[in-house]
């Protein structure tokens, strides 16, 4: 095995702490400059950036059995515990396991049609011309499927409780990929005291729910996680059903209101785009809402989410620590190194999309798994880990995409569209105007 790959150096003993910032772009750069496999110091900690799909099979794939996602933001972090998320080993195929069943292709059907029914009515509520954010309704409404769908609740009372909470534990976790998080966290006693009231919030809410199943158990996850035996035949203790719950009240509602809020972002910057999901619509529902049966005949406006998330993937990057010594691209990667793939370095790279840069729809029209390569469009993971949610996220974003476009176009806007990486990806601007779209074609 050959030395250390070249990568940023930085100019103070911290290695590339101070001039390596935790954005998408600075790693875009790191792979333009120095390759498909590059490596830095942050602080005492090594990493290494992936940029090819060969590696990210090897790292992902074959040689899975070497790393452990045991790292960043989410890493023992005390919020969702030992849940799908961050467990590990067993654990994890366990847990997968159990929760498949709640997201299997036989239940989206079943959903869609609850997608449909909160998507009627956050579109109704909504007048002829307005201006709102369009990150803060796609939250409400996703946060109101999530509850009838996975956790067969209304919500609604917890609503605020649980978006202030999660909102607070995000910008909590933002900063944890610095070398020097640890001290940060210990010295910032406002902002831990107000992330360990919010995670102490989501777990009260989780409890909540859990003990409503158990009153009246239904057809739903946590009614699943309840029914649950492990090898020995044991049921889940509480603690792990409480992590379960937590894990999917945050990542099961703000990806996709996250993607939804980009999608919105590029069609107000292509008026062109914007009148061919247009056109889409009006020739496949006539004015109808749209339903499961649809989605085929669908394919630019599930191109449209699948373009927002090669742009702009909320989840951008993803990262692996090794557990032992490994060799990936003929480099050794010594045990507890992190190998991270930015996936907008990856799903911007020229050799595998052409024009790379520009918002092209209609690149998916041959379905989303023949238009890309293997290993190179990986908005929901790859490997053992990948999104246990990614049917229900897909058939949610369509459905919700097509309801909403179908009543409304987004006022043209110009100018590039900001983001802020926290632990996802996200939008900086997501106020938008709207105008009927029975307006907008009388004016046309």
């Amino acid at each position: 095995m050959s030395l250390l790959p070249p990568g940023p150096r930085g100019n103070l003993p911290g290695g590339a702490f101070l001039s390596f910032p935790r954005n998408p772009e600075a790693f875009r750069r790191v792979a333009r400059e120095y390759g498909d496999l590059s490596s830095f110091r942050v602080g005492a900690q090594r990493f290494f950036l992936i940029n090819h799909p060969d590696l990210v099979r090897e790292v992902f794939i074959t040689k899975a059995g070497s790393f452990v996602k045991g790292w960043g933001p989410v890493a023992g972090n005390s919020v969702v515990g030992r849940g799908v998320l961050t467990s590990e080993g067993a654990l994890h195929q366990q847990q997968r396991r159990i929760t498949l069943p709640a997201l299997h292709r036989g239940r989206l059907e079943e959903y869609a049609n609850i997608v449909v029914r909160h998507g009627r009515a956050f579109v109704n509520r909504w007048p002829a011309d307005v201006e709102l954010d369009v990150l803060d309704e796609a939250r409400k409404v996703t946060l109101h499927i999530l509850g009838e769908a996975l956790f067969g609740t209304d919500i609604s009372p917890m609503a605020a409780r649980l978006t202030d909470a999660v909102a607070v534990v995000f910008g909590r976790f933002s900063g944890r990929m610095s070398a020097f998080a640890r001290f940060i966290r210990r010295s910032r006693v406002r902002s831990a005291a107000a992330a360990a009231a919010a995670a102490h919030a989501l777990r009260d809410i989780a409890q909540e729910l859990i003990a409503a199943r158990k009153s009246a158990p239904g057809n739903d996850l946590i009614s699943m996680l309840l029914d649950a035996r492990d090898e020995n035949g044991q049921p889940l203790n509480d603690e792990q059903i409480v992590d379960e719950v937590v894990t999917f009240l945050m990542a099961g509602h703000e990806t996709v209101a996250v993607a939804f809020a980009f999608s919105w972002a590029l069609l107000a910057r292509d008026e062109r785009a914007q009148s061919r999901l247009h056109d889409e619509l009006d020739s496949v529902l006539h004015d109808r809402d749209p339903g499961w049966n649809d989605l085929k005949a669908l394919p630019y406006t599930q191109g449209m989410i699948a373009e927002a998330l090669r742009l702009y993937p909320p989840q951008w990057m993803l990262g692996r620590r090794a557990i032992e010594r490994v060799e990936v691209g003929g480099h050794e990667v010594p045990r507890g190194a992190v190998v991270l793939l930015c996936l907008p370095a990856l799903h911007r790279d020229p050799r595998w999309f052409e024009a790379p840069e520009t918002f092209r729809p209609d690149r998916w029209s041959a379905g989303i798994d023949k238009a890309a390569a293997p290993f190179t469009y990986v908005p929901f993971g790859v490997g053992t880990r990948r999104c246990i949610g990614e049917g229900f996220a897909w058939m949610e974003a369509t459905l919700l995409l097509s309801m909403l476009a179908g009543r409304f176009r987004a006022r043209p806007m110009t100018g590039e569209i900001l983001t802020e990486s926290l632990i996802l990806l996200r939008p900086r601007k997501t106020v938008l105007r709207f105008q009927s779209a029975a307006s907008a074609r009388s004016i046309g």
